[in-house]
């Protein structure tokens, strides 16, 4: 541990002979028995509680050694860091800087020392734990210790590359070859240190009671679906609104199976609960009720007069030249003569 200073050496109580702090690693194995891991979490969880029972030299720990060999997970402790610095860590610095690049996972954004002195090769996720200095240097200052845990997905890179990343003091985790059982009671630790974090891994009872509806809430669900349920698919609709449903706090269909609501949808859609829906047919009845108005009926009218009046000038000029071309006909054939000399003589014997 040459690398640690006097203080930090001094915490590691177990393995210096000292007594155990209120809660040792063995004994948070203990309590999280029967109990199952969840995380890293799509969004982290945030928290910013008083002080707890359990400190940060109290967690399964280690100096991490360059010679160290393959690693998925690592921590960067920060000790001693001034409240009141270039970054001002209260409630704000929690909710708009940390919180909102933890989200997004935008860790390289972070301020020094939070974000990491250098970026791994491999993907990576954060939590944090920010607590009141375990021992401070001085009290005219107010001082917090940083503990970053660094999880790199299920990769492993050399315990050389891992130093390099830390701002502060790299260690590892010692808790052998029970790496989820580990981390899950290293967790549960870390729910009893309070201080801020911003937390990426939960824990919950490994057996839960099935929660089931009863038939009243059934009923009130399916009543949901056919009134307020999309009426046509074209567009995805099913799938997004059942998504959205089904993870609504509070809704009618919170806690619903996707499936269930999603093959009531379909049942409606096709007709085989109630009767099929305006949008099953192509053109209905209804389409055609914009069409009976007064002033649609008017313009009709309107519409039909003029086409008369067209209908009755073509006839007329059909008229006109067909009586121009008889005209033409006849006397190219010579009609016209014959008939001319007829009516002459017609003339002279009267």
């Amino acid at each position: 541990m040459a690398n640690l200073d006097v203080n930090f050496v001094e915490s590691f109580r177990h393995q210096l002979g000292e007594r155990d702090g209120i809660l040792s690693y063995e004994e948070a194995i203990v309590q999280v028995s029967g109990q199952r891991l969840l995380g890293p979490q799509q969004k982290p969880l945030k928290s910013n509680r008083p002080k707890g029972d359990v400190c940060l030299i109290d967690l399964p720990i280690r100096d991490l050694h360059s010679h160290g060999g393959k690693l998925e997970q690592f921590v960067d402790i920060i000790q001693n860091h001034p409240v009141e610095g270039e970054i001002s860590i209260n409630a704000d610095f929690l909710d708009n800087l940390l919180y909102k690049h933890a989200v997004q996972a935008k860790y390289s954004a972070l301020p020094k020392p939070f974000c990491l002195k250098a970026e791994p090769k491999v993907p990576y996720s954060m939590q944090f734990v920010i607590v009141p200095s375990y021992l401070p240097p001085d009290e005219d200052h107010a001082y917090v210790d940083i503990f970053k845990h660094v999880y790199l997905h299920k990769n492993k890179i050399l315990s050389s590359e891992c130093i390099p990343c830390c701002h502060g003091i790299p260690v590892r985790f010692d808790w052998g070859s029970q790496v989820r059982l580990g981390l899950t009671g290293m967790n549960y630790m870390l729910d009893r240190v309070g201080g801020m974090q911003v937390r990426l891994w939960t824990i919950q009872p490994k057996f839960e009671k099935k929660v089931t509806l009863d038939q009243t809430a059934r009923e009130a669900g399916y009543h949901f679906i056919r009134d307020h349920g999309p009426r046509s698919n074209n567009r995805n609709q099913f799938m997004e609104w059942t998504d959205e449903q089904v993870h609504l706090a509070g809704g009618p269909l919170e806690g619903w199976h996707e499936g269930k609501v999603k093959e009531a949808l379909h049942n409606y859609y096709r007709g085989r609960q109630n009767a099929k829906t305006l949008e099953y047919w192509p053109l209905t009845l209804k389409s055609f009720s914009a069409w009976s108005g007064p002033a649609v009926s008017s313009a009709l009218d309107n519409v039909a007069l003029s086409l008369g009046d067209v209908i009755d000038a073509a006839t007329q000029d059909i008229s006109e030249m067909a009586s121009d071309f008889k005209s033409f006909v006849a006397s190219a054939v010579g009609l016209e003569d014959e008939s001319g000399d007829e009516a002459e003589a017609e003339r002279q014997k009267a």
